[in-house]
């Protein structure tokens, strides 16, 4: 559904400095919104309850011809529906002709607007209010000269926005019979409830239905209702459904397919005819390079079945985990036998295959699962790809750190020891983009934005302003390669990402965030290691998070918890002393040749 309403372009250059939404007073739950400027989107942060709040700096720019919208995604049960509210930009008002702000324009340049302060353009909608913050003091040429626009000058933009707006979403394809045990995986994998279950009634599948779930909306799925014997024909719906999306835009495309199987009891047939036509398919390369994972399910259950087939006085004297290594032997020979064996024969050895439960006891299974798919996307779809699908997935943090620092490479950590991108910036503002890039790859499910809220924020600047710098260190031995950076941090989460610490009462954060955060950005050893500090602070905290709440909603409790079993963890201690090392220790020749993850 959406709303379409008369749109012109602007006369005269806008720039909007910020838009916040309230719908605490329409019937309608907005769940996500994004503001849509020519081709560019802007994701638009929940603030707190009802309500949602964006700053750009320096402000988004809307040229002579682009168009400006609201994209504002519903969420109702079991379904998601969207509407795009577009604003008529003869209507916002880049102001009039006197010093009370909006716009001056210069007669002798009729294509020359100055803004000198900032107003609020208000637009209600359903119930709706929308407020639309137009930036003052600025002198914008429509015609910009090729070339003219440096790094300086443009937003601070989180490099995910660029990542969503090429691949908002993963998109699977899971095949299975019906009882396989396909809605537990799903759920457990990606932290929803009852997902197959609210696509369709049981035994029943629309392959081409788009299930996304209002617990988790950076994935989605489709279901097949597998090969069922003498049913041929859905070889061929589900080929023609793989060949239809490989023809689309990577938004659109199938990132990866997952055929799933529970494990048989012996003498048992894995594969039937038309499994084995599609596994045929995949090998001779008539399904292209979309990844196809087997998964064989119900593990735990399989484990059970092998350890009653033992005999008990061979494992008299054995010790608990003897037993367990005993038993895990015997269940990979007969995996062996009864599932890989008849796999590869069809498959042959490019069809990667998991062994899964959803049982929390075998969760490193399930984590293999993600890793397995996450490599076959990275190589065979995108890198976009493959990094949505380290977000859309709830299950391996370690995968989430690895996704962080992949996001984090691209731009921005590369820039804090060259101050490229940062220079002349608020301290606070750079945090910003560093802050939202590592909490939008968590994709936790946080629905009233309590993570990009400023209570958050100051607890973990508060977290960092602990750390005892000491004094600025010679600006020439910090004048280092951005990639020395970025070492610096993989390195320090690398051996410090690992369980979480017991959970302690809630500290007080201070309303009053340090002062550092405030002061212009400049390239010193003391901001450095605050940054450095800042992004491990935080994915520390978020791991941690991430186990205690188990997918769940989260609330300010379990969020305040998170933060005070890190604070009080000697692992925080371990970080700040770490840092501290990096930036006493390291020669500039040692930083430039210390790292290459380019």
């Amino acid at each position: 559904m959406a709303k379409h309403i008369h749109t012109l372009t602007a006369p005269c250059a806008i720039h909007i400095s910020g838009i916040s939404i309230d719908f605490s007073l329409s019937e309608k739950n907005v769940e996500s919104a994004e503001a849509r400027i020519g081709k560019s989107l802007r994701p638009i942060d929940h603030d707190a309850g009802k309500t949602m709040r964006q700053t750009f700096y320096p402000p988004i720019k809307i040229s002579l011809g682009d168009t400006f919208s609201l994209r504002l995604r519903y969420k109702k049960r079991f379904r998601k529906s969207h509407e795009d509210i577009h604003f008529d930009l003869d209507e916002i008002p880049p102001a009039s002709a006197t010093r009370q702000g909006r716009a001056a324009i210069n007669p002798s340049s009729p294509r020359q607007c100055t803004h000198l302060d900032d107003t609020e353009y208000r637009k209600s909608h359903d119930n709706i209010k929308i407020v639309v913050i137009l930036s003052g003091n600025t002198i914008t040429e429509h015609a910009e000269q090729p070339g003219s626009t440096s790094d300086t000058t443009l937003e601070l933009q989180p490099t995910t926005d660029k990542i969503v707006q090429i691949c908002p979403r993963f998109r699977i394809l899971v095949i299975g019979k019906t009882g396989v045990g396909k809605s537990s995986l799903i759920n457990r994998a990606f932290g929803v409830h009852e997902a197959i279950a609210s696509t369709h009634k049981p035994g029943e599948a629309d392959i081409d239905h788009e299930f996304i779930s209002p617990q988790n909306d950076r994935f989605v799925l489709h279901d097949s209702k597998g090969f069922e014997p003498g049913d041929e024909g859905n070889v061929n719906i589900v080929q023609g459904f793989i060949e239809r999306r490989r023809e689309m835009s990577l938004e659109d495309q199938l990132h990866a397919v997952w055929l799933c199987f529970e494990i048989p009891r012996a003498g048992g047939r894995l594969l039937e005819t038309g499994t084995e036509e599609f596994l045929t398919l995949k090998r001779g390369g008539k399904l292209g390079n979309i990844p196809v994972v087997v998964v064989f399910t119900k593990y735990d259950r399989f484990i059970n079945r092998v350890n009653r087939t033992l005999n008990e006085s061979s494992l008299v004297g054995l010790s608990s985990n003897a037993v367990k290594e005993l038993i895990k032997n015997k269940a990979d020979a007969e995996l062996k036998e009864i599932c890989i064996g008849p796999l590869e024969k069809f498959a042959g050895l490019d069809v990667p295959h998991a062994t899964v439960s959803t049982n929390k006891e075998h969760a490193e299974t399930l984590a293999r699962l993600i890793q397995i798919t996450e490599e076959r996307v990275y190589k065979h779809v995108a890198a976009e790809a493959s990094v949505m699908t380290s977000m859309a997935q709830r299950v391996d943090p370690g995968l989430k750190i690895k996704a962080s620092i992949e996001v984090g490479k691209r731009r921005y950590w590369k820039a804090l020891a060259s101050c490229a991108a940062f220079q002349d910036r608020r301290t606070s503002d750079c945090l910003h983009v560093l802050h939202t890039d590592i909490v939008r790859v968590w994709n936790f499910h946080d629905p009233h934005g309590y993570l990009g809220s400023h209570e958050f924020r100051t607890m973990v600047v508060n977290m960092v302003d602990k750390l005892d710098v000491g004094s600025p260190t010679n600006p020439d031995r910090t004048m280092a390669a951005g990639l020395s950076t970025v070492g610096a941090v993989a390195g320090i989460l690398a051996v410090l990402a690992g369980p979480a610490a017991p959970i302690v009462l809630p500290i007080v954060a201070s309303v009053v965030i340090a002062k550092w955060a405030y002061d212009v950005y400049k390239l010193s050893g003391v901001v450095l290691q605050r940054f450095i500090a800042y992004i491990v602070d935080l994915t520390l905290v978020l791991q941690i998070l991430h186990l205690v709440s188990d997918g769940q909603e989260l609330s300010r409790r379990v969020i305040k918890l998170a933060v005070a079993a890190y604070y009080k963890s000697p692992i925080s201690g371990d970080v700040h002393n770490r840092i501290q090392e990096y930036g006493r220790t390291l020669t500039l020749l040692e930083r430039a040749d210390r790292d290459n993850l380019a």
